[in-house]
């Protein structure tokens, strides 16, 4: 017995003890997530959903509960009756008895309101977590100052109140609608409820106790109360229709439909008041006829009679009943997409371009990027990666301000990559406090290159070295970054892995700002929810160390506000010698009435409202508006006071190194292909329709993906950094058309940036596109001969993006030409530059080589910064230019002999080749053909031979 005693106390509080514990477990997450939105800063990201969600899941979940717990409490009667008289029935056939009810109204209550309460959580927990941003955005809408064509209706009614009433409408017709039909059913199972014909306009055929029948009265009326509620919803969202041509109300919807739903309004409120007429009045045909009648006619009304007007009147003169609806698609897709503000001018494409005009243009010139962003980052990895656990996730194209001097560079950060570590190192202590961070960048200039065929580092190494001041980086540690996946712990006891020193390390201790300490509470709470007790066994953990959540800057911002939808591609900057990523954060919706949705998106509507800078040490989260005047922004600046800064408050040297997004201009550019037409006719027939304009990559087609230059727009006094794109005419699979017809530019330097320029060819003119151009250069013999004997064994040819340059009102396209071997782990060089301008084409070592080979030796000298990189400095004595060349000449002696050893392979099998009886003009033919290939493979030992005895001879 004392042993019993002494064992439930101590029982009791290890049960409390697992109680406190599960309880603190499930507020783990919370806590943890209110401490990081509290440490960056942004606690209002934090609290604002939280209450909203609250408040909507309160109210919601109040009235849900009141309106199921009375409906169920009224059949309560009923039920009981009927389970105690079934129940009472089968004992009866065993034996007559009297017994107690089996069910208690005591006991039904409680469980009615248990399920009351269940029904009502779920419901409201649902709402509270997808309509919290539309009650918050119908509290605090802005104008967007811009009507539909249809109600003439502020666009902001459609964003920011429609969604609303549709949350509303969806939150309680659902629920109420099933709880009828589960009331109604009941009540006949249990005979409440009987029906003597089926005849039920017919009185007294369907015969309903008082009590039911106030019930049902009751559901009916709220149900036909929300639907009327809906019909008017309906009518608004025809503006989103997608019958027949138009994408928006058409021809049908604004005489059929939009008809029908105003109509049906009143038929639900007639409805309504019998409903409510029958909780007073005995006759059921008040809740029966109603019901019927409203089915009925709404599906005779909303879906046969608008099929059969599109069918019957709509579609045989289709253009003619359709033209002012797709005039509204053309207006407001244009408007959703900013296509509207798109400044068009004329480009001749054909003014004769001299020696003397190219000196007006070389600052365009200088800056052509030759270095394509696709494979170089094959190199970086390869030159720069240092270490296996090093990796460049991507190449960022931005520009700075050299010497004085605009050049185009090449960025990428270096960042850690623990997975790629050695997997006996990856254990807990190396994953979570050693390896916490990346270190330092690579850059390169454009159009930078080395004899090797590779890019001139700009900045390289670890610890990063550069000649140039604008490029020094005093800060390169990389805590936060598109590859940081996991958490970290950071100043512990034990100092981070911070950059190797050949067979050593250099170690260093995190200093940042941002970053959760771990006080006792902290560390208790954490532990839970990272369900890992090291944070207690590790001894280097301190009160001083901090835990770094969410360090994926993607991962990062999308925490702080879901509510933006982000560019899957940032880029870094060097700011002040720190590094800093840049992420394009966009306003979107699908509520723009007309517009028509993109093809790979599910929004009709976008803005680049939002750039996003984060700190790459200490990962602190800046929120720029950069267009103040989106309604949409204004509404989440009103929602969410003190998150966003104005853009004046944006550092220059930030704000000099912002970009135009590419994926909204690619976005733009595929609704422009069609949406560039404005006549109703035109744009109906689509006779005028664009495709992005198509290259060849690698070896393979494709469409020409948009790309950053620096260079001199028509009509401008100075070079800009610009994104542009090429047009074809749409093509078919039978009818390839591939002519350049026009090109969209996008400005980004000072005031001008956001400002979109489209320049269209004359249509009486054809003039090369990128792929035709693509097609020239396979056709050149010399070119063509170059690429197959490249393309032998051991070794591939990569052509890199087909520059399209407006340059003097013509164009003059560039195209970078890599070799790279077969062989794993092989990194692609380049080996020659293709130029052509016109029905000129040259192939040359350089670009200046290039065009003097077009347009004569008077062509400006170009400073394209190709000197050596660090690696490859000599003592100046000539020795290592004269092992480069002999290295070429053995190189290219190889080449003969291998060419050389295939001619004599052919000859051979044709001499052993048995003379057929009727060989006559065919293989007189093949024969011919057979000396064409060996006389071309003579000429290309010849001229290879040639050029190996001239570097010989050098």
């Amino acid at each position: 017995m004392r042993g019993k005693s002494i064992l439930k106390p101590g029982l009791k509080v290890l049960v409390l003890l697992i109680i406190i514990i599960a309880v603190l477990s499930a507020l783990s997450g919370f806590y943890e997530d209110w401490l990081w939105f509290t440490d960056l800063g942004y606690a209002t990201l934090f609290w604002t959903p939280f209450f909203s969600k609250v408040l909507i899941q309160a109210i919601n979940g109040t009235m849900l509960f009141l309106v199921i717990f009375a409906t169920l409490m009224s059949g309560r009667h009923a039920f009981t009756t009927f389970y105690n008289e079934r129940f009472r029935k089968r004992i009866r056939l065993v034996e007559e008895v009297n017994l107690p009810p089996a069910v208690s109204p005591r006991r039904v209550t409680i469980s009615l309101l248990v399920l009351s309460a269940v029904i009502s959580i779920i419901v409201s927990f649902i709402v509270g977590f997808t309509g919290w941003l539309d009650f918050l955005s119908f509290v605090n809408a802005s104008s967007f100052n811009y009507s539909d064509p249809l109600f003439n209706q502020d666009l902001g009614f459609f964003v920011f109140k429609l969604p609303f009433f549709e949350t509303i409408y969806n939150a309680f017709f659902s629920p109420i609608l099933i709880l009828t039909l589960f009331t109604a059913l009941f009540y006949i199972m249990t005979g409440v409820v009987r029906f003597h014909s089926i005849r039920i306009w017919k009185k007294d055929v369907v015969v309903i106790s008082p009590t039911a029948r106030r019930h049902l009265g009751v559901l009916l009326t709220i149900l036909f109360a929300l639907k009327g509620f809906g019909y008017y919803i309906s009518a608004y969202e025809l503006v989103y229709s997608h019958r027949g041509h138009v994408i928006g109300a058409g021809y049908s919807d604004i005489y059929a439909s939009l008809p029908v739903f105003k109509i049906l309004v009143v038929v639900s409120l007639v409805c309504f008041l019998f409903s409510l007429i029958a909780f007073f009045r005995k006759d059921s045909r008040l809740l029966t006829m109603p019901i019927m009648f409203l089915i009925v006619f709404s599906l005779f009304t909303s879906g046969v009679f608008p099929t059969m007007l599109q069918s019957m009147v709509v579609v045989p003169n289709e253009l003619e009943k359709e033209t002012p609806y797709i005039a509204s698609e053309i207006q407001m897709t244009r408007y959703a997409y900013g296509l509207d503000k798109i400044a068009e001018q004329d480009y001749t494409g054909v003014d004769t371009v001299t020696a003397q005009d190219l000196k007006d243009e070389v600052g365009t010139l200088n800056n052509v990027r030759l270095n394509d962003p696709r494979p170089m980052q094959q190199i970086y990895n390869q030159k720069q990666g240092i270490r296996q656990y090093y990796k460049f996730n991507d190449i960022d194209v931005d520009r700075y301000n050299i010497g004085g001097t605009y050049r185009q560079v090449m960025l990428s950060a270096r960042e850690i990559s623990v997975q790629d570590l050695d997997p006996k190192a990856l254990t807990f202590i190396n994953t979570r406090f050693k390896y916490t961070h990346g270190f330092g960048l690579t850059a390169s200039f454009a159009n930078a290159v080395t004899t090797k065929g590779l890019p001139a580092f700009a900045v390289s190494n670890v610890p990063p070295q550069t000649d140039y001041e604008e490029l020094k980086i005093t800060e390169p540690r990389i805590y936060f970054g598109e590859l940081t996946n996991d958490w970290v712990v950071a100043d512990t006891k034990s100092k981070e892995f911070d950059y190797p020193l050949g067979n050593d390390y250099a170690m260093n201790n995190y200093a940042g700002k941002t970053g959760i300490p771990f006080t006792a509470f902290n560390k208790l709470m954490l532990s839970l929810h990272q369900m890992t007790p090291r944070f207690y066994l590790a001894g280097e953990v301190t009160s001083e160390s901090k835990l770094l959540l969410n360090r994926n800057i993607l991962d990062r911002v999308k925490k702080l506000a879901p509510f933006l939808t982000y560019d899957d591609d940032p880029y870094t900057v060097i700011d002040n010698g720190r590094i800093k990523w840049i992420i394009d954060a966009y306003t979107t919706t699908d509520k723009i009435p007309y517009s028509s949705k993109n093809s790979t998106q599910g929004f009709n509507y976008i803005r680049n409202s939002v750039k996003v800078v984060i700190d790459a040490y200490d990962g602190t989260v800046d929120f720029y508006a950069i267009d103040e005047e989106d309604p949409i922004l204004k509404t989440y600046q009103k929602i969410f006071p003190g998150v966003f800064k104005s853009n004046s408050e944006m550092p220059y040297s930030l704000k000099s190194h912002l970009r135009y997004p590419e994926t909204m201009f690619k976005i733009q550019c595929d609704m422009l292909n069609t949406f560039h037409m404005t006549n109703t006719k035109v744009f109906y027939n689509k006779e005028d329709a664009w495709n992005v304009a198509k290259e060849i990559y690698g070896s393979a087609e494709q469409n020409v993906e948009p790309y950053y230059v620096i260079m001199k727009l028509p009509g401008e006094t100075k070079e800009e950094f610009v994104l542009m794109q090429p047009f074809t005419p749409a093509s078919s699979a039978s009818n390839s058309r591939n002519n350049l017809v026009s090109w969209l530019g996008a400005r980004m330097d000072g005031e001008n940036y956001g400002k979109l320029v489209l320049y269209k060819m004359p249509k009486n003119i054809e003039i090369d596109g990128p792929f035709q151009v693509e097609s020239r250069i396979d056709q050149d013999p010399e070119i063509s001969q170059q690429f197959a004997l490249w393309d032998q064994k051991g070794s591939s040819v990569l052509r890199g993006n087909l520059l399209v340059l407006p340059i003097g009102g013509n164009i003059l396209f560039v195209e970078p030409i890599y070799l790279q071997s077969t062989t794993s782990g092989s990194i692609p060089e380049m080996k020659r530059i293709v130029v052509v301008y016109e029905d000129k084409i040259v192939m040359a070592d350089t670009l200046e080589e290039g065009l003097k080979g077009i347009f004569g030796r008077s062509v400006p000298s170009l400073n394209t910064l190709q000197e050596k990189p660090l690696e490859e400095s000599g003592a100046g004595d000539g020795t290592d230019t004269t092992k480069t060349e002999l290295k070429s000449v053995l190189e290219q002696i190889k080449q003969i002999r291998e060419m050389l050893e295939a001619l004599e392979n052919q000859v051979t099998a044709i001499n052993n080749e048995d003379p057929t009886p009727d060989s006559g003009l065919g293989t007189g033919q093949d024969v011919s053909t057979d000396n064409k290939a060996e006389n071309a493979s003579a000429a290309s030992v010849k001229g290879t031979a040639a050029e190996a005895t001239v570097n010989a001879g050098q």
